[in-house]
């Protein structure tokens, strides 16, 4: 069991760790401009899960 848990949690840390650095890659090429504003808000709401109601 115990041995799980640690697979788990090693398996979580390398997925936000490799989330973190694409947003990271992505604000860095919205700030030297190879990515414009707009394009960014296409890739930011292509990976939105949910949306928020506007109720």
């Amino acid at each position: 069991m115990l041995n799980w848990l640690q697979d788990i949690g090693i398996i979580g840390f390398w997925f936000f760790f490799i989330k973190g650095m694409i947003w990271l890659l992505v604000f860095a090429l919205l700030y030297a401009g190879v990515i414009n504003k707009t394009t960014f808000e296409k890739i930011k709401s292509k990976l939105r899960f949910y949306k928020k109601s506007k109720a």
